[in-house]
């Protein structure tokens, strides 16, 4: 039996998240855009991914990253799809480097995710600049799987969460 509990992405134990306003999207400093979700240790991973024959950049990377079934973490813009755009795997890898750099852990152990606006580049260096302060604010709460969940909407007009136990 499922029950649904409170705590979004940071209800299970050992799950930290946060989500800032980096400028991908909009200069508007209220419009979270980076969001980084980590396991304080590394752990069995899995994702469903799109079967469309047009992929984004993230999802050729994350899948590779994914090959060992195995993961530290997801990092996670909105505002910009990182898909049908010039250096688009090149961005994604940058955008996993600079999570693990700051996590103290493999690029390859970091999966990416992009989504927004498509055939435009990345502008990778805010997320880069952007990673350290994502990272110091990590934490598990409610309040931080909130952050997490309001900087990857685009046009969403509710955010999207939820969490069970079995």
């Amino acid at each position: 039996m499922l029950k649904t509990v409170s705590g979004g992405v940071c209800a299970a134990k050992g799950f930290r998240a946060a989500g800032i306003h980096v400028g991908v999207k909009t200069h508007n400093p209220e419009k979270k855009d980076l969001a980084m979700i980590v396991a304080d240790q590394d752990c069995a991973a899995a994702a469903v991914f799109t079967t469309n024959v047009v992929k984004a950049a993230p999802i050729h990377v994350s899948r590779a990253h994914l090959a060992d079934g195995r993961a530290r973490a997801v990092i996670v813009n909105s505002g910009n799809a990182n898909a049908c755009a010039p250096q688009g795997e090149e961005n994604a890898e940058r955008m996993c480097a600079a999570a693990a750099k700051a996590i103290g852990c493999r690029p390859e152990e970091v999966l990416a995710a992009s989504t927004g606006v498509i055939g435009q580049t990345l502008r990778i260096s805010v997320i880069e600049e952007g990673v350290p302060q994502l990272y110091d604010l990590l934490e598990h709460s409610e309040a931080a799987s909130d952050a997490a969940a309001h900087a990857i909407m685009t046009t969403d007009t509710v955010k999207k969460e939820v969490a069970v136990e079995t």
